[in-house]
């Protein structure tokens, strides 16, 4: 049996750490696509201000009754819906993250008045979930505590509730767009309580959030990130470097 010599033998296993490496800050390498830590004004609106961070210099589409501190009076006239928006169209390839920490929605106009999360097909900043917006995925936070998870759009498609939570939570939903049927995965203070793969893709345009039935609530921050995948190439060398080394043994 042939033996490596071992200057060679370093050379692969070198090289071989480097791609790992390599493939491990390429998966670490988060984008901010919007970041919103809401620093405004509570007597300014949210609309028409633009996010603390954001690789577009997009502005928000939103409500009047949104404010640029992130706070939403309540209502008890019934169907109060307000919604805010950013733009955006998902690229096949990657994984994003929607994220929002809100605190648990008061006063409204009863126990199903909730704030949603979630990625839509337009920004009509009226009823966040059906036609022309049709959320999907989406997720939403009520009056009496419930999260409830929906794949879409709207309330079509499956819906799940998630039970009881209270106080302000973290709401988060993952988009995986690597693969031809894409998946959501969603989170509630970072623990996963549902993953859905898509019959057919969901049509984007839009990240954004909402109340309805005149819920309260103040949202301390939004943020959406990317993480591309993995280069195909290096995945490659790897596997060739791989055979060289078992073929020279």
């Amino acid at each position: 049996m042939n033996k490596i010599p071992k200057t060679t033998t370093l050379a692969v296993i070198a090289a071989l750490a480097g791609l790992v490496l390599s493939v491990s800050s390429t998966q670490a390498a988060v984008l901010y696509i919007y970041n919103e830590t809401f620093s405004g004004s509570g007597a300014v609106d949210l609309n028409g201000t633009t996010p603390d961070n954001t690789t577009g210099g997009n502005t928000w589409t939103a409500s009047t009754d949104w404010k640029a501190d992130g706070t939403i009076a309540g209502s008890t006239l019934g169907a109060d819906d307000d919604s805010a928006f950013l733009a955006f169209a998902p690229v096949s390839g990657n994984v994003y993250n929607l994220s929002a920490t809100v605190t648990q929605p008061t006063v409204g106009f009863g126990t199903s008045a909730w704030l949603g999360l979630g990625f839509t097909n337009g920004n009509d900043t009226g009823n966040f979930f059906s036609s022309p917006n049709n959320a999907s995925p989406w997720m939403l936070y009520r009056n009496n505590s419930e999260v409830k998870t929906f794949d879409g759009p709207g309330t079509t498609g499956t819906n799940v509730g998630e039970g009881n939570f209270g106080g302000t939570i973290t709401m988060s939903i993952e988009l995986d767009t690597t693969a031809a049927q894409w998946t959501s995965e969603w989170f509630v203070d970072g623990s996963s309580v549902r993953t859905e793969t898509f019959a057919s893709n969901p049509t984007i345009t839009n990240v954004g959030f909402a109340r309805e039935d005149g819920a309260s609530s103040t949202i301390t921050s939004f943020s959406l990130t990317a993480v591309p995948e993995p280069s195909t190439s290096v995945l490659i060398g790897l596997g060739g470097l791989a055979l060289v080394f078992r073929r020279r043994k």
